[in-house]
């Protein structure tokens, strides 16, 4: 019975332990269901993430096949690297061997990817004049494309001989987008020009003498230029205020502004909107070139804050600034440094602080900044076989860095020209915007027509001497267009 009654108990026990690790378990795998999530039950099953296609650059120039063809371009001076070169030790002027080794491999890929071959023709400088005016003329063109400097150029391109790009580029091109490879220039109611882009370093504008300027507790140009009010009035205002008779003898030993006619007609009246010679007919005797003349004839004459033109002496003029002798000045990057190297060369830095400044915006001008084209520009000759794909080969030839023009680009010496990079940033607005006017190119004598009769002799007026040289302007312009 005893045993019985033990036995009875020992199965309980058994039964409760058996109960309570039941139990157990199934807390675990609650807890275990609640700490690791599983997934749900959609009666599909899971499905791997896609993995994104990566992105395929697309080539903007499609290859063709040129079938041997040799693209020659005219030029004037030995250029490296061509086909006819085969190491980066071909030029003797090698300077940067990453860079050449870069334009070398270029040229061996478009060979490959155009069945072609770029040679650049050393015709000379008369020579490659001779070319443009015989062989385009005979339909006949020595070369696919000619570097033309633009007193040869416009001729060429006014006479027919150049081609109008845009009727001719590729779709892809760069000419008309992004401009990171070339650039056009506009002009004489086409685009026939279009040079290799590059670091905006030609343009012109306003050195000044900062000490000066404080002195009289004027305000900084260049914060009025920003705040757009830094016009025609404001100039002669500020160079009125820095003609001075320093010692009260009668004689003025500082003036407002001085500097060469040449960069001062073409800021002033480019920056007006008017254009003396862009076009084949005289610009001479419109509202801008007008206005702008009739601006000189007030700073020279009637406020006669302008420094006394030396007709003996360029560089007396050019260079006056350096000396102390005008608080405005015409200036460019090279003049910049070209004097303050000098006064270091002679043992001490110039004795003031100096910066730029556009040149003021005129009453008819629109407010961009501007300045005269100058440089080596590129035509695709009338007559050459296929001009669209010549022009896209020779666009891929230029972009041997391949759009990183950090490559090409070197600001290094430009940056020197200045005191601050605040002048550095101007400097390059300025040179953004070129306008083309060839005035100074055509065979027309401004200084003895304009610049002597109302500046320096102060023999007419305005409007005579306008009147006098506008048929002066029209012969030139028509003898030049002829050539």
């Amino acid at each position: 019975m005893k045993i019985k009654k033990w036995v009875s108990l020992l199965c309980i026990l058994a039964m409760a332990f058996a109960l309570t690790a039941c139990g157990g378990k199934k807390e675990d795998q609650r807890a275990s269901s609640e700490t690791t999530p599983t997934p749900a039950t959609t009666g599909e099953e899971e499905k791997e993430p896609e993995e994104k296609p990566e992105e395929v650059k697309v080539d903007p120039y499609e290859a063709f096949d040129l079938g041997g063809r040799e693209i020659k371009v005219g030029i004037w001076w030995d250029y490296f690297y061509t086909s006819e070169h085969t190491d980066i030790t071909d030029d003797p002027g090698l300077s940067n061997p990453e860079t050449a080794q870069m334009k070398l491999d270029n040229v061996r890929r478009i060979e490959e990817k155009y069945n072609c071959t770029i040679k650049f023709v050393n015709l000379g400088w008369e020579g490659i004049i001779e070319s443009i005016n015989t062989s385009i003329a005979a339909g006949t063109p020595e070369c696919d494309i000619y570097l033309t400097d633009l007193q040869f150029g416009v001729p060429a391109a006014a006479n027919g001989l150049a081609q109008d790009l845009t009727k001719i580029a590729h779709e892809n091109t760069d000419l008309f987008a992004d401009q990171t490879i070339i650039r056009p220039l506009e002009g004489l109611g086409g685009t026939y020009f279009f040079g290799e882009q590059s670091l905006p370093q030609s343009g012109i504008y306003l050195g000044y003498n900062a000490t000066m300027l404080e002195e009289l507790s004027l305000e900084d140009p260049r914060d009025l230029y920003k705040r757009g009010e830094w016009t025609w009035d404001k100039f002669a205002e500020y160079a009125a205020a820095g003609t001075k008779d320093n010692d009260n003898d009668g004689t003025i030993d500082v003036y407002g502004y001085g500097g060469v006619f040449t960069d001062f007609v073409n800021g002033l009246m480019m920056n007006n909107g008017g254009a003396m010679a862009a076009t084949d007919v005289e610009g001479l005797s419109s509202k801008p070139v007008v206005e702008t003349l009739e601006f000189i004839d007030r700073i020279y004459n009637q406020d006669q804050s302008g420094r006394p033109w030396n007709w003996d002496d360029w560089n007396d003029n050019l260079l006056a600034w350096s000396d102390g002798k005008v608080m405005f000045w015409t200036a460019q990057a090279w003049l910049l440094k070209q004097e303050a190297d000098a006064a270091v060369a002679e043992g001490a830095e110039l004795p003031f602080d100096y910066h730029i400044v556009p040149y003021p915006i005129g009453p008819s001008g629109d407010g961009t900044i501007v300045s005269p084209v100058s440089g080596n520009w590129f035509i695709l000759p009338v007559g050459v076989e296929e001009p669209g794909k010549v022009l896209q080969v020779f666009e891929e030839f230029l972009n041997w860095h391949k759009g990183d023009t950090e490559l090409r680009d070197d600001p290094a010496w430009f940056e020197s020209c200045f005191i601050e990079d605040e002048d550095v940033e101007l400097a390059f607005t300025c040179g953004e915007n070129l306008k083309l006017d060839i005035w100074n190119s055509v065979g027309f004598d401004f200084g003895a027509t304009i610049w002597g009769p109302i500046v320096v002799d102060k023999t007419s007026t305005v409007a005579q001497a306008v009147e006098a040289a506008k048929p002066v302007l029209q012969d030139a312009l028509d003898a030049y267009y002829k050539k």
